[in-house]
């Protein structure tokens, strides 16, 4: 994650969940969008364990996540965000993850950042939200952990909140 971009991230988790692949597939994906050509793989020299190592170097993980960043500068702006979440965020979450785009999380950090200088009206314009997330895109994928497991945990406890067990009376 403090080697990816968020855009990078969205692009290998969009290959991730891809299931009109399979596992192998996925992988030489990946390893495509970083420049590795699939001709690469199709090679008789390349045996599938040496091919499962480079999966493994991949997917190693030595990321640390860190506490989240509540604010930082980008093109002479400020930006800043709390770990909580509005009635109006949630409704706009529930579109970004509904839509099932392939640069939500970019989407999500715009919509957690604020602009420290502009009025709350300013910040949820569609264009302002936009051009923010191609700006956060090129941000490193670490800044956007803590918060997508903020958003995703608040999210799950409100879908566990509203399933038929959780709204049934107690027999105790």
């Amino acid at each position: 994650m403090d080697e990816l971009t968020i855009e990078q991230f969205e692009k290998v988790t969009e290959i991730t969940n891809n299931q009109e692949l399979d596992n192998i597939e996925r992988y030489i994906k990946i390893f495509e969008y970083f420049g590795v050509k699939e001709s690469e793989w199709d090679d008789n020299d390349v045996d599938l364990s040496e091919f499962i190592d480079k999966v493994k170097e991949f997917n190693s993980n030595n990321f640390e996540a860190k506490d989240a960043v509540e604010s930082f500068e980008l093109e002479g702006y400020t930006y800043a965000a709390q770990m909580k979440i509005s009635v109006k965020d949630t409704k706009m979450i529930e579109k970004i993850v509904g839509r099932k785009s392939s640069n939500w999380i970019s989407d999500l950090m715009a919509l957690m950042f604020k602009r420290t200088d502009l009025s709350s009206t300013e910040h949820y314009t569609e264009a302002h939200l936009k051009h923010k997330s191609k700006l956060f895109n090129q941000l490193k994928a670490e800044i956007a952990v803590p918060y997508l497991v903020f958003v995703t945990n608040k999210i799950s406890s409100h879908a566990q909140s509203q399933s038929p067990e959780a709204l049934e009376p107690s027999n105790d």
